[in-house]
C-alpha cells in the first residue's frame, strides 16, 4: 500500500477496537481493487464522540464504520439517515458527502445475506441475546422476513423491553423482551430455530466468557449464530458444536456488511470471496 497526497481516508470508530478485523479486511481489499484509500482504526472515548465526527468533516474522511458502543448514540450527531438506519434506530456506517454526514445500517442486510449463503431460508422462532444497536437491525430484518416470534434477552430488562416494543410496531412483528437468565433461556430455547448472540461476550481477549452455558434443550435442527468473529470459534459456538448443532460465526456477517460498506463509499462492488479469504487467512489469533 502506497499512501500519498491523493489517498482518501476511511475508518472505523468504536471503543474498544483491539478485536476489530475491519481494518485488515478493508485495507487488503482496497489494495486488491486498486483503489487509493486507507482504512484506519479510530478508537474514540465517549466524551469525544461528537468531536470525532467534526474531525471526519475537517479531515475530509470519505466515511467510517461505527461499532460498539456508538451505533445508537452517534445518530444525534448526524445530518441524515438512510431508511434502514432510521427504521432500525442504529447506524454502523457514516458517509461524508461534502461535510454532510449520512448514517446507514448494513448490519441487517449483511446478516440476512449470510443466512441465505448458508441455505437458511425459513425462520420461525428466534432468541436474541443482547439488545444493542446490532440487535435492532437484525430484529428489523428478521421481522420483515417473516419471523413469527422473537424473544429478546438482555441483562438490562428495560433494553430488552425497548427492543421488543420496536419489533411489535413493525408490520407483522411479534416479540417479547425479558431479563436474561440461564433458566429462562433454557425454557425458551426448546422451541427456537435460530439463537443469536448479539453481545460482545466471548470476544477477544475475553475468549473464555459465554452468555450462556447450555444448549441441552435446543432442537437439533436449530442454528446457533454468534456475531462475535474474533475468535472465529467462541466458547458460545463451541458449546453448541459439541451438541452437533449448526453454528455460524460473525465473520460471515462481517464480510457481507463490509462489502455493502465499500459499495456505498466507493461505488464499486468489492470481491466478496477475497474479503472472506483475507479474514480466514489472517485471523491467526482467532
Amino acid at each position: 500500500m502506497i499512501v500519498n497526497n491523493q489517498t482518501a481516508l476511511m475508518g472505523i470508530i468504536g471503543n474498544p477496537l483491539e478485536h476489530s478485523l475491519s481494518p485488515l479486511m478493508h485495507n487488503f481489499t482496497l489494495a486488491k481493487m486498486g483503489l487509493n484509500y486507507v482504512y484506519l482504526p479510530l478508537q474514540v472515548a465517549p466524551d469525544f464522540l461528537r468531536a470525532s465526527l467534526d474531525g471526519l468533516r475537517a479531515l475530509n474522511f470519505i466515511g467510517v464504520n461505527v461499532t460498539i458502543p456508538y451505533k445508537k448514540e452517534v445518530i444525534q450527531f448526524l445530518d441524515e439517515l438512510s431508511p434502514e438506519a432510521s427504521a432500525c434506530e442504529a447506524v454502523n456506517l457514516i458517509k461524508n458527502e461534502n461535510g454532510h454526514l449520512i448514517g446507514y445500517n448494513t448490519d441487517g442486510r449483511g446478516f440476512m445475506a449470510s443466512l441465505e449463503e448458508e441455505g437458511i431460508q425459513s425462520i420461525h422462532r428466534v432468541i436474541m441475546i443482547g439488545a444493542g444497536g446490532a440487535a435492532y437491525s437484525l430484529a428489523y430484518e428478521l421481522s420483515l422476513a417473516g419471523a413469527e416470534q422473537i424473544d429478546i434477552l438482555d441483562i438490562e430488562q428495560d433494553k430488552a423491553a425497548a427492543l421488543a416494543n420496536f419489533v411489535n410496531q413493525l408490520p407483522g412483528g411479534k416479540a417479547a423482551g425479558m431479563r436474561m437468565n440461564e433458566k429462562l433461556f433454557i425454557h425458551l430455547s426448546a422451541q427456537a430455530d435460530l439463537i443469536i448472540n448479539c453481545t460482545p461476550v466471548g470476544m477477544f481477549p475475553n475468549i473464555e466468557a459465554t452468555p450462556i452455558g447450555s444448549f441441552d434443550k435446543v432442537p437439533g435442527a436449530a442454528v446457533i449464530y454468534d456475531l462475535v468473529y474474533n475468535p472465529l470459534v467462541t466458547r458460545f459456538l463451541a458449546i453448541a458444536g459439541a451438541r452437533q448443532l449448526k453454528t455460524i460465526n460473525g465473520s460471515s456477517m462481517l464480510v457481507h456488511q463490509g462489502a455493502l460498506t465499500l459499495k456505498i463509499l466507493t461505488g464499486v462492488q468489492p470481491p466478496l470471496a477475497y474479503m472472506r479469504e483475507v479474514i480466514l487467512n489472517n485471523c491467526q489469533r482467532c
